[in-house]
């Protein structure tokens, strides 16, 4: 779980958080929840493994305004064939627990030098669920 207040330079002309931004605050949390499960995403990138987001779902619930403190939640949805990962995520505001944003997020590793997906390393099998 990570926590993120809102600053003046996430805010749009409307007033409330750019779209965008929360698909940054999603990538923050997600890192941080891969970190915290032990998996050193350096070591991968030194290895030649890169993740790649190839889907990405986003359901847009309430507005958030500057000042607000945003809470990423993170969890590990599944693994298939060992290759293709699913991770649900959930905005909310701190304050109040209300929904501001969903996230369906489907990514792959990949050898950054061959450009070619492979088969998800252990540590992140070990934290991935084996879809049903």
């Amino acid at each position: 779980m990570l926590e993120i207040t809102v600053r003046s330079t996430h805010i749009d002309v409307m007033g409330h958080v750019n779209n965008a931004k929360y698909v940054e605050f999603l990538e923050w949390g997600r890192v941080d929840e891969v970190e915290r499960e032990g998996v050193d995403l350096w070591d991968m990138v030194k290895r030649g493994l890169g993740f790649a987001v190839v889907n990405l779902n986003l359901r847009y619930r309430k507005e958030a305004f500057a000042g607000d403190i945003l809470v990423v939640k993170t969890s590990f949805r599944e693994v298939r064939n060992n290759k293709i990962g699913i991770i649900d995520q959930l905005i909310t505001k701190k304050d109040s627990n209300e929904i501001v944003c969903e996230a369906e997020v489907t990514f792959l590793i990949f050898d950054m030098n061959k450009h070619k997906s492979i088969t998800m390393p252990d540590e992140l099998l070990r934290i991935l669920p084996k879809a049903p």
